[in-house]
């Protein structure tokens, strides 16, 4: 059926949960061809109660409960239910904005295979700020690996599905889907507001579990592999997400994870540097690493891939480096 089937799953959100669902019935207004699945993941408060007086008032709302199997269960578990041709996923401690259907049913009419929008990080004393979606929205590579950021054709989840047991899913499913995408549609505006940094959020707790997005690149690597799909722009497109993912977020991660153990953190990187030249040997010359920069200068300064080589090269470059980026992250403050 033509439509959008929205897939919320839910655990343990009793102070966030209402805000999320009143903001979906807001901004459905007069829409029909919309079905809201409310996956309970085994809640232990009282969200699933919330969740399933919301379903009972509102026709277009499905409320299904299952064990507790984690985020990316709750939403593979969701897909099974969804009945029309395009679906969307938002985090149950989020909310959308009142423009968020109208403006996807419009992209809906280009018959893409992809939307992808903004959003607004959202925090304590009236935080905001607008991410892009996309880094470039000309081309597909560069898009944010959030998966609550988008609107998918069902049928790209007929053979991906999201890794469950770990955390980074979205980097380990964005990326694979991509391969299948042909058409997509870029909506410069943000539509989603995302709880940054909230309390109890499993990326705001470091822990190993920070590792986990080696395996869920590597796996992605290996997907396109296997598919013989590696053609240059797919490689220049994954070389580009691992220098992004591993050499900026998560080096920060593993700087928290490690703290004072510079030499550790060190190791770490250099492990990290390896993995980069084995995969992409000519990394340096990547085509959206070169052509557009700007997340990197902005981070790294004009010397940037400098910098990155730097990370994990020897001990006193990785420490330099750093200090050099700690420096520069204090100016912008």
């Amino acid at each position: 059926m033509d439509g959008i089937s929205l897939i919320l799953p839910i655990y343990n959100v009793e102070n966030y949960i209402e805000k999320c669902l009143q903001s979906i019935v807001k901004s459905m207004k007069s829409i029909s061809n919309i079905q809201v699945i409310l996956v309970d993941d085994g809640s232990k408060d009282c969200s699933g109660e919330i969740a399933q007086k919301f379903a009972e008032e509102h026709p277009s709302f499905y409320y299904v409960q299952k064990e507790n199997g984690g985020l990316s269960d709750a939403r593979n578990y969701g897909l099974q239910y969804a009945i029309h041709n395009y679906v969307s996923f938002i985090d149950s401690d989020d909310y959308i904005d009142e423009i968020y259907f109208s403006e996807i049913f419009a992209a809906m009419r280009n018959k893409p295979d992809m939307i992808i929008f903004d959003w607004l990080d959202v925090g304590d004393n009236n935080y905001f700020n607008t991410v892009k979606g996309m880094d470039n929205p000309n081309f597909l590579w560069t898009v944010q690996p959030s998966a609550w950021n988008k609107v998918y054709k069902k049928h790209l989840f007929d053979e991906v599905k999201f890794p469950e047991g770990k955390i980074y899913e979205d980097v380990g499913t964005i990326y694979k889907l991509i391969n299948d995408v042909k058409t997509f549609f870029y909506i410069d505006k943000p539509l989603y507001m995302y709880r940054k940094n909230r309390g109890g959020s499993i990326l705001t707790t470091i822990s190993p579990k920070i590792n986990n997005i080696y395996d869920v690149l590597e796996d992605t690597y290996i997907f396109y592999e296997r598919k013989n799909a590696l053609s240059e722009e797919n490689l220049d497109g994954l070389c580009y997400q691992y220098i992004k993912l591993l050499m900026w977020s998560n080096m920060y991660r593993q700087l928290k994870y490690f703290k004072v153990k510079l030499f550790s953190f060190y190791t770490k990187m250099r492990y990290t540097r390896s993995l980069l030249y084995n995969r992409f040997p000519h990394w340096k010359s990547n085509y959206f690493l070169t052509n557009y920069p700007f997340y990197f200068i902005d981070r790294y300064g004009k010397n940037y891939i400098k910098r990155i080589d730097n990370l994990g090269k020897s001990f006193f470059s990785t420490l330099s480096t750093l200090a050099l980026l700690i420096a520069k992250n204090i100016r912008k403050k």
